[in-house]
């Protein structure tokens, strides 16, 4: 089979197209006919060599897949071959107390999800959740890594609610489109922070009731306050991390939420701890998506609550092309690989 292989950490070019041989399905394994396989900025920083967990090479990345079972290990259940599904980014034991508990996303015994950048992948049944025949496999591919952790993001974690006003960064990215379409249909007024003028119009047809344009390391929290006549938000979904903290946390209102999801730059923040209890804020953490989430959202896709914006369809052999999109963060939308 075709696929996009790393054998070193390193720019966009770094990838190379070659024949491999087709995965083997162990006993608890799927073999997926891949249809499409996003590229998330998950990739970008495996590929460059800043995220090292899990990652040794050569390899083949790829979390985000939307495919077609064509074969089941001998353990599998509750799937067969010709169903269509889409995976999560891990697989989790199922068994320990967390994940009896409904913690899968933080299972000691996780394994993370990858070789999407191919024509066939393996990976675990518990890593992938049915889709409708009818649902495009280029919209199904970013259901679970991305629109997923929004679901969770805004409603499970942050708990957005009918009336409350809800800031995102990151907003064109692939987090933070499902994000302000989720948070739009809980009820809330979305303010979307980002960095081009081009893309206010876009973010505001995908939900945004306010788009605030900021460079990075730029306090737009003036603006966000003007905007909110003084009072601030309610709700930070903060899909980018240290380099917009100080300004997102100013944004903040008094008891309000900032739900912590990406981090893509290296840098640490600092805070005294008075600006937390003195706001009375809460500071919280945002992991992956479960199964119950990601089929949750599948749902609100079918429903049209949730529209990945697809930006470009590019095949395999240009993926060192997708990469430079994502990680330029010109392109207005997803970027996908058809193998």
């Amino acid at each position: 089979m075709r696929a996009a292989v790393l054998h070193k950490a390193g720019g966009p070019d770094v990838f190379r197209i070659e024949d491999v041989p087709v995965p083997v399905a162990g006993r608890d394994d799927v073999l997926l006919k891949v249809e499409a396989c996003g590229v998330s900025y998950r990739d970008v920083v495996e590929r460059n060599g800043t995220y090292r967990r899990d990652v040794s090479f050569p390899c083949i990345i790829g979390l985000e897949i939307a495919g077609t079972v064509v074969e089941t290990g001998a353990d599998v259940e509750g799937l067969a071959v010709g169903d269509r599904v889409c995976t999560k980014a891990f697989s989790s034991c199922g068994r320990c107390r967390l994940c009896r508990n409904g913690r899968e996303t933080t299972c000691a015994r996780r394994k993370p999800i990858s070789g999407g950048y191919a024509e066939y992948v393996a990976v675990p049944q518990d890593s992938v959740v049915r889709i409708p025949q009818e649902l495009g496999a280029d919209i199904a591919c970013s259901l679970g890594p991305a629109a997923g952790v929004a679901l969770n993001a805004v409603r499970d974690v942050a708990k957005v609610r009918i009336g409350e006003t809800v800031l995102i960064t990151g907003a064109t990215g692939g987090v933070g489109v499902p994000s302000m379409q989720i948070a739009k249909a809980s009820g809330a007024r979305v303010i979307a922070i980002t960095r081009s003028l081009q893309k206010a119009k876009t973010l505001r047809d995908l939900g945004a009731s306010d788009v605030v344009i900021a460079e990075t390391g730029e306090n737009f929290a003036p603006r966000v306050r003007e905007l909110t006549k003084g009072q601030g938000v309610d709700v930070v979904i903060d899909n980018v991390g240290s380099a917009v903290f100080d300004a997102s946390y100013d944004s903040l209102a008094v008891h309000g939420r900032y739900a912590m999801v990406g981090q893509l730059f290296g840098e640490e923040v600092s805070i005294n701890p008075a600006r937390i209890f003195f706001k009375r804020a809460k500071i919280l953490g945002v992991g992956s998506v479960s199964r119950t989430q990601l089929e949750d959202t599948i749902v609100l896709a079918e429903w049209g609550i949730v529209k990945p914006n697809i930006a470009s369809r590019l095949p395999l052999e240009d993926v060192a092309t997708a990469h430079e999109l994502v990680e330029g963060g010109a392109v207005n939308g997803r970027v996908v690989l058809i193998p």
